[in-house]
């Protein structure tokens, strides 16, 4: 299987499983209350998988945690927007006829 060489991903799978054994919870139980299948829990704990942003939402909802604070995770966007050479899109300049 591949895994996930995203480094956003890895750090939002990681604060995911230290929640988990933080809270003790139960693999099962976990996917069972987001209705999703233990294999992708597994995987995304294990970094095995990106998973869907709807999936992502469950998981975190089920095991207490709140979506936004997934994504406000301490990170170094801009160290991660260079080494992936993402750039800001600029605004559209207006064309005068």
């Amino acid at each position: 299987m591949k895994y996930i060489e995203d480094k956003y991903f890895i750090a939002i799978a990681d604060y995911i499983k230290n929640v988990i054994d933080q809270k003790n919870i139960d693999i099962s139980d976990l996917a069972a209350a987001a209705n999703v299948d233990r294999k992708q829990v597994y995987r995304l704990i294990n970094k095995e998988n990106v998973p869907k942003l709807s999936t992502l939402i469950r998981i975190s909802l089920a095991a207490g945690i709140e979506p936004q604070i997934l994504f406000s995770l301490k990170f170094d966007f801009e160290f991660y927007m260079k080494e992936n050479n993402i750039l800001k899109a600029t605004h559209k300049k207006n064309k005068k006829s």
